[in-house]
């Protein structure tokens, strides 16, 4: 594909709702961090302005690239959704960027674009608190009406706004998600860092994974589906089973999971890592597996997949939702619902090897074309670009 060059706007200043860049680690958090890292990297020349409603005690590492601005209010957890308007307003943004499926209500003056990374509160309304679904729903629905531009994180996104909200498809934008820098570097962990990972502070545990295992990343939730994971594993031949490392963590879904596992005498089969905060570790996990597998009920998008296809691992997930666009023909499709397939697929994979290495060498040549962070970033740009004014188009 073909990258053409954008431009910044220049003299507008674009500000962002920064709370979850600086108070989530995860999901929304690692999309606002990317883009924002992304925004600069490419366009550094643009004026950026970051809103929280506060800074944790951690340095702000982003001090020198932008201008960070905390609510001055003590109703801090509703100052999102309604007095920064006076702030945007008094600052003169030109344009405001909400990062997780909301903008301030009656905000004017000011262009708003969107993020909106699933509406799964309506899909699987079960597995959300009614006061959650309620509150998802008042700002999605608005976010739907009066943002001016849409960006959905997935085709599958954009089809569930245009069903549960009538949403004008012309409003939306599908840009897809890149990941981190790392993850497109060839060159592996343990190449850069040696494989002695106790001279890294909080690395060391690494020295400890086995030589070879399946991989789960993500949070441990019902959605998520890690119980047939561990039932696939459980119904291969032992001559065949390889342990599970699993990274990420949960409540009361874990419990259940950790429930089956001893009452199944599988404890020795899996691996807890529930504390990772090394975007290094995380890649080096990824390298060494000999798969992932990700067999969600539904997902907006599907992060771990690509970070595993940029890995050159195979990648097993399931055939429902933004799953199949996020691995397309490089991963094994699955229904989520199907131990048995599941299980067969994982057999099929550690059975070849030239399979898994056909599967990794496919999956990393396609996400990195498909999730190229360069022209992705620049189609967020253009997204700005279009709102601000024909002289930037």
């Amino acid at each position: 594909m073909i990258f053409i060059e954008i431009e910044p706007v220049r003299n507008r200043k674009i500000a962002f709702d920064a709370k979850r860049i600086f108070n989530n680690q995860t999901g929304l958090g690692n999309y606002s961090r990317t883009l924002l890292d992304n925004l600069y990297r490419f366009f550094p020349e643009q004026a950026y302005l970051l809103y929280t409603p506060r800074l944790p005690d951690r340095s702000n590492k982003y001090a020198e690239q932008f201008t960070t601005k905390t609510a001055n209010t003590r109703f801090k957890h509703i100052w999102r959704s309604y007095s920064i308007r006076k702030d945007l307003e008094r600052d003169a943004i030109d344009l405001y960027h909400g990062l997780s499926n909301e903008i301030p209500f009656w905000l004017k003056n000011t262009k708003t674009v969107v993020t909106i990374h699933d509406v799964i509160f309506k899909v699987l309304p079960h597995t959300y608190p009614q006061l959650d679904r309620w509150l998802y729903e008042e700002k999605t629905k608005y976010a739907c009406k009066y943002a001016h531009k849409i960006i959905a994180i997935s085709e599958q996104t954009k089809a569930d706004l245009i069903k549960f909200y009538g949403t004008d498809p012309t409003k939306i934008e599908v840009i897809y998600q890149p990941c981190q820098p790392i993850f497109y570097e060839e060159e592996k962990v343990v190449d850069k860092l040696g494989d002695n990972f106790s001279l890294f502070p909080n690395l060391n545990y690494l020295n400890e994974l086995p030589s070879a295992y399946i991989l789960y990343v993500g949070s441990i939730i019902e959605r998520k589906n890690l119980l047939s994971v561990v039932k696939a594993i459980q119904q291969l031949p032992e001559s065949q089973r390889i342990p599970l490392v699993v990274v990420g963590n949960g409540k009361r879904y874990k419990k259940k999971v950790q429930t089956y596992i001893i009452e199944n005498h599988l404890e020795k089969w899996i691996i807890w890592i529930t504390d990772l905060t090394s975007v290094q570790a995380l890649k080096h996990i990824y390298e060494k597996a000999q798969l992932l597998i990700y067999p969600s009920y539904y997902e907006g998008f599907g992060l771990p997949i690509v970070e595993a296809m940029l890995c050159g691992i195979p990648v097993i997930t399931s055939n429902v939702s933004a799953l199949k666009e996020a691995g397309g023909d490089a991963a094994k499709l699955i229904d989520p619902n199907d131990v048995p397939a599941m299980s067969a697929a994982i057999q099929e994979i550690l059975g070849d090897s030239n399979l898994q290495r056909w599967m990794g060498e496919k999956g990393r040549s396609a996400a990195l074309k498909k999730f190229d962070p360069k022209r992705l970033t620049a189609e967020v740009m253009k997204v700005y670009q279009r709102l601000l004014g024909p002289e930037y188009i």
